[in-house]
């Protein structure tokens, strides 16, 4: 279960870093959210 915890932190901050990155930059919501730009 701790490892679940873990997991759940780890995504909830990955999801907030990316966040902030994309509020960052000057894209428009079509090209942040168009898959020809997801960068894995």
């Amino acid at each position: 279960m701790k490892s679940f915890w873990i997991g759940t932190i780890t995504a909830v901050f990955v999801a907030v870093i990316a966040g902030i990155a994309l509020e960052n930059t000057d894209q428009s919501a079509e090209a942040r959210f168009s898959t020809e730009n997801v960068r894995l």
